[in-house]
């Protein structure tokens, strides 16, 4: 009866020491994790649209000679959601372009939209006109343009952001790359502040319009499928398009009777 009395006293005093050491043990194990300092990694998140990223880095300004003429083409339609909605401002946003430069008093040549079509049709492109950058410079050349502007837009929900860039001709070089990027509802302002980059980059005056109080997205999508309208040959559709856009936007009135040949 003893013995089997001292076993179990022995056996009691037993798990009570491994029971502290693991308590122990456990204490050590969670003070050298807080003593470490080491954060818990943050959750990644996608950028928000339109904000930089790394990686993308400034262009710097171009210091050589400005080019003196200038060829638009136009941009290509990079939307997701419902992107042949949009489809029509691949030729409407390089005509508006095409215009704010033209009519801005400045000493720059710019190529005439219906030239830059012409060729495009007599090449056979697609029928949105977009071209890729290197048969871009080569239609430049034959243009004889010193310089050619392209780009991509993007549509998503409210916003609106467009990318351009600028090549000289003959050497290839970059002379601008930047973006832009707004609400949908200031369409024209965002082509305006644009057509001012460019001009910046060019190293020449702009003056532009102001644009209506009502500068939305859907008066600009009347404006280019009047446009496309007009290409086609139907003067009819075209008018009734016009109509609709300058309804919502009488800003846009330069952009049209440039279309038409008014002024």
């Amino acid at each position: 009866m003893k013995k089997l009395l001292s076993f179990v006293i022995v056996l009691l005093s037993a798990t009570l020491m491994m029971t502290s050491g693991c308590v122990e043990t456990g204490n050590v194990k969670k003070e050298s994790s807080a003593e470490s300092g080491k954060p818990e990694p943050a959750s990644k998140s996608e950028p928000a649209f339109g904000t930089k990223q790394s990686g993308e880095t400034s262009v710097p300004s171009y210091t050589g000679e400005a080019p003196k003429t200038l060829a638009i083409f136009p941009f290509e339609n990079n939307s997701v959601t419902n992107p042949q909605t949009f489809t029509p401002l691949c030729k409407g946003l390089a005509a508006m372009l095409i215009t704010d430069l033209s009519k801005s008093g400045s000493s720059l040549k710019v190529v005439e939209r219906e030239n830059i079509k012409a060729l495009i049709e007599e090449m056979a492109f697609s029928e949105s006109g977009v071209v890729d950058e290197s048969t871009a410079v080569r239609l430049g050349k034959i243009l004889g343009a010193q310089s050619i502007a392209f780009g991509s837009f993007i549509v998503m929900g409210n916003q609106v952001r467009i990318d351009s860039r600028i090549i000289k001709v003959e050497t290839g070089e970059l002379i601008m790359a930047d973006s832009i990027m707004g609400g949908s509802d200031n369409f024209m302002g965002l082509v305006n502040d644009l057509a001012r980059k460019l001009a910046a980059s060019l190293k020449v005056a702009f003056h532009a319009a102001k644009p209506g109080t009502q500068s939305s997205l859907d008066a600009a999508l009347f404006f280019c499928k009047g446009l496309d309208a007009f290409d086609r040959g139907n003067k009819t559709e075209a008018d009734l398009l016009f109509r609709k856009c300058l309804e919502i936007d009488p800003a846009y009135k330069t952009q049209v009777e440039n279309i038409q040949g008014i002024n």
